[in-house]
């Protein structure tokens, strides 16, 4: 005789039994005891969360010749639910029965009175592969339904229904079953079934089941004909192609130290072993968070996969800012999953641009920032300079930045919190630096740039930091427009404090005489493609000249003066005193 699932098994026989979904049971529990029972009943949810059981529970409870307990288990319909053989109680699978023949059959008996217990009721599960003629059908008894007649409706995916068979219905919800709750009852089960179990093992698997609780027990079947109902975390790894949280451990810290060669034959063994690299991805992106939890608040309970230990030991190596950078470029760079070829080369890929600091993009392309989000600049005037023959601007690759040395990993990341008023660069204020620009200019600066990362030092290192993310993308005799495919990182260069210090920075470490303008990849191919129409149409706009920061402006400056430095005088009015 086959064994049965733990699934089945175990399946709650009463509304006390039932895992999660605490307003559910209480609805139902509610309703049966005064009487209350609607005709029809919509139950929604992922898989595994408790629909077709609870349907069960409520079709016993109805019948049951004890209200005041149903359903008890004892009466003689609450027998008959138990065994399949209620004959008021009849189940249907709309997966396999989608014609409205099988529909207009189930309604001609619906009509007919109950055989045994009080009322009819008729599950239907997967309600929602019905056709559409089997659908009008239904929806016409639901509208005058057959006395002592109650519809059950169970369905994972409710948007595909007729809003007019939701609207009949009394809809319940079903929530992922919590990790905690699915874990207990793991436990719980395992002690019953004699079988060992690790608690960490029982957390994997509730981790693995994603809120539903029928995965959950079918998995630790599976891992206890494997284990021989010994159920360990190293086994779950293995039956999976999960990694071990110290393996995660260590490829974080390769990454942050530049051990390329470590860092490799890591990734090369997960290939091997069949791991699943996008599952790695998150458990990466579990564990960083932690990390960044730990080290600014120092609270060991508010972290879900860390030990104290573990997450001392990734702080020895990397910052705050340094976790919070590989974390957001991996859980961006998960999209390369779905498109690429080899998820081990798009792994690769990902890891070594983070080992490296290059300054490629590590993710796919995102969509920019709100626009409503504006970047700053400083003053501009007017006073026309003569033009000379100009050049379309071109986006050419980034130089590849040197190998970060291990010894300033921590530091790898700048603060990018954006001004509190960021100003746009607006595209025609772009268009009239660009008229300054030339290649010449951008091929020397490009080069002083290249030798920038030598000049780290304890007081410079976040202007290197900050512009390493950044590639020069025209460059003139007053100005360097950076491009960066962050905003945040534009809203930091243009913050016009920061951006007198990086003038500063430019000026003495790197002999550059230039002021910087920070904006994103997009608004630059913008310009640039109005640029070429107007350069066509002979129709290019005056070159603004940028006015340089100066001691004697730092020693006037004033609230006006900043604000006017920030917005310009064309597009400020001062009211009042």
């Amino acid at each position: 005789m086959a064994k049965t699932a733990l699934y089945q098994k175990y399946r709650s026989g009463t509304f006390e039994e039932v895992v999660g979904q605490e307003y559910v049971v209480r609805s139902i529990k509610n309703a049966v005891k005064t009487g209350k029972i609607g005709h029809a009943y919509l139950f929604c949810g992922p898989r595994g969360t408790g629909k077709t059981t609870m349907a069960r529970l409520l079709a016993k409870s109805v019948n049951c010749t004890n209200p005041e307990q149903a359903p008890c288990g004892v009466c003689e319909n609450c027998r008959a639910a138990i065994n399949g053989t209620h004959p008021d109680i009849v189940e249907i699978n709309a997966a396999n029965e989608t014609h409205v023949e099988d529909i207009r059959d189930l309604i001609e008996r619906s009509r007919l009175a109950p055989m045994m217990g009080r009322h009819k009721i008729y599950i239907i599960d997967e309600v929602h592969q019905l056709s559409s003629a089997a659908s009008s059908a239904l929806l016409k008894t639901l509208e005058e339904p057959p006395e002592n007649v109650i519809f059950i409706l169970a369905t994972t995916d409710p948007q595909k229904l007729l809003p007019t068979i939701i609207s009949r219905c009394q809809r319940f919800d079903f929530s992922k079953v919590k990790k905690n709750q699915i874990t207990n009852h793991l436990l719980s089960i395992a002690e019953k079934e004699g079988i060992g179990m690790e608690p960490a093992a029982a957390e994997m698997i509730a981790v693995l089941a994603d809120g539903g609780m029928r995965d959950a027990l079918s998995m630790m079947d599976q891992c206890a004909s494997y284990t021989g109902d010994q159920i360990t975390l190293e086994a779950i790894d293995q039956i999976y192609g999960l990694a071990t949280t110290r393996e995660k451990i260590d490829l974080i810290k390769n990454i942050m130290t530049s051990n390329l060669e470590a860092m490799l034959a890591q990734i090369s063994t997960y290939e091997e072993r069949g791991i699943d690299l996008q599952r790695f991805t998150d458990g990466m992106i579990d564990i960083l968070k932690d990390t960044v939890i730990w080290q600014n608040t120092h609270k060991s309970e508010l972290m879900k996969v860390l030990t104290l230990e573990e997450a001392e030991e990734i702080t020895e190596t990397a910052d705050s800012q340094s976790c919070m950078h590989v974390a957001e470029s991996m859980l961006l760079a998960k999209e390369r999953f779905k498109t690429a070829t080899s998820a081990v080369s798009a792994f690769e890929v990902i890891c070594l641009s983070l080992a490296t600091g290059s300054r490629q993009p590590v993710t796919v392309t995102a969509q920019p920032a709100s626009r409503s989000a504006e970047r700053a600049q400083p003053v501009q005037t007017e006073r026309p300079v003569q033009r000379t023959a100009p050049q379309a601007p071109v986006y050419s690759e980034p130089v590849p930045a040197e190998p970060k040395p291990a010894e300033i990993r921590k530091e790898e990341t700048v603060q990018i919190t954006p001004p509190r008023e960021p100003v746009r660069i607006s595209q025609e204020k772009i268009i009239q630096l660009l008229v300054q620009c030339s290649k010449s200019h951008k091929v020397k600066d490009e080069a002083a740039f290249v030798d920038m990362r030598s000049r780290i030092s304890l007081e410079n290192r976040k202007y290197v930091l900050m512009l390493q993310d950044c590639v020069i993308g025209a460059s003139g005799e007053d100005c360097i427009v950076m491009i960066t495919k962050a905003q945040p990182v534009a809203n930091r260069i243009n913050d016009p404090a920061m951006n007198r210090e990086l003038y500063e920075f430019t000026k003495t470490q790197m002999n550059i005489d230039k002021i910087i303008f920070a904006i994103t990849e997009s608004d630059f191919r913008e310009a640039s493609a109005q640029f070429r129409i107007l350069m066509r149409d002979n129709n290019l706009p005056e070159a603004c000249k940028v006015e340089k920061y100066t001691e004697e402006t730092e020693k006037e400056e004033t609230p006006e003066d900043r604000v006017l430095a920030l917005f310009g005088k064309e597009n400020v009015e001062i009211i009042g005193g």
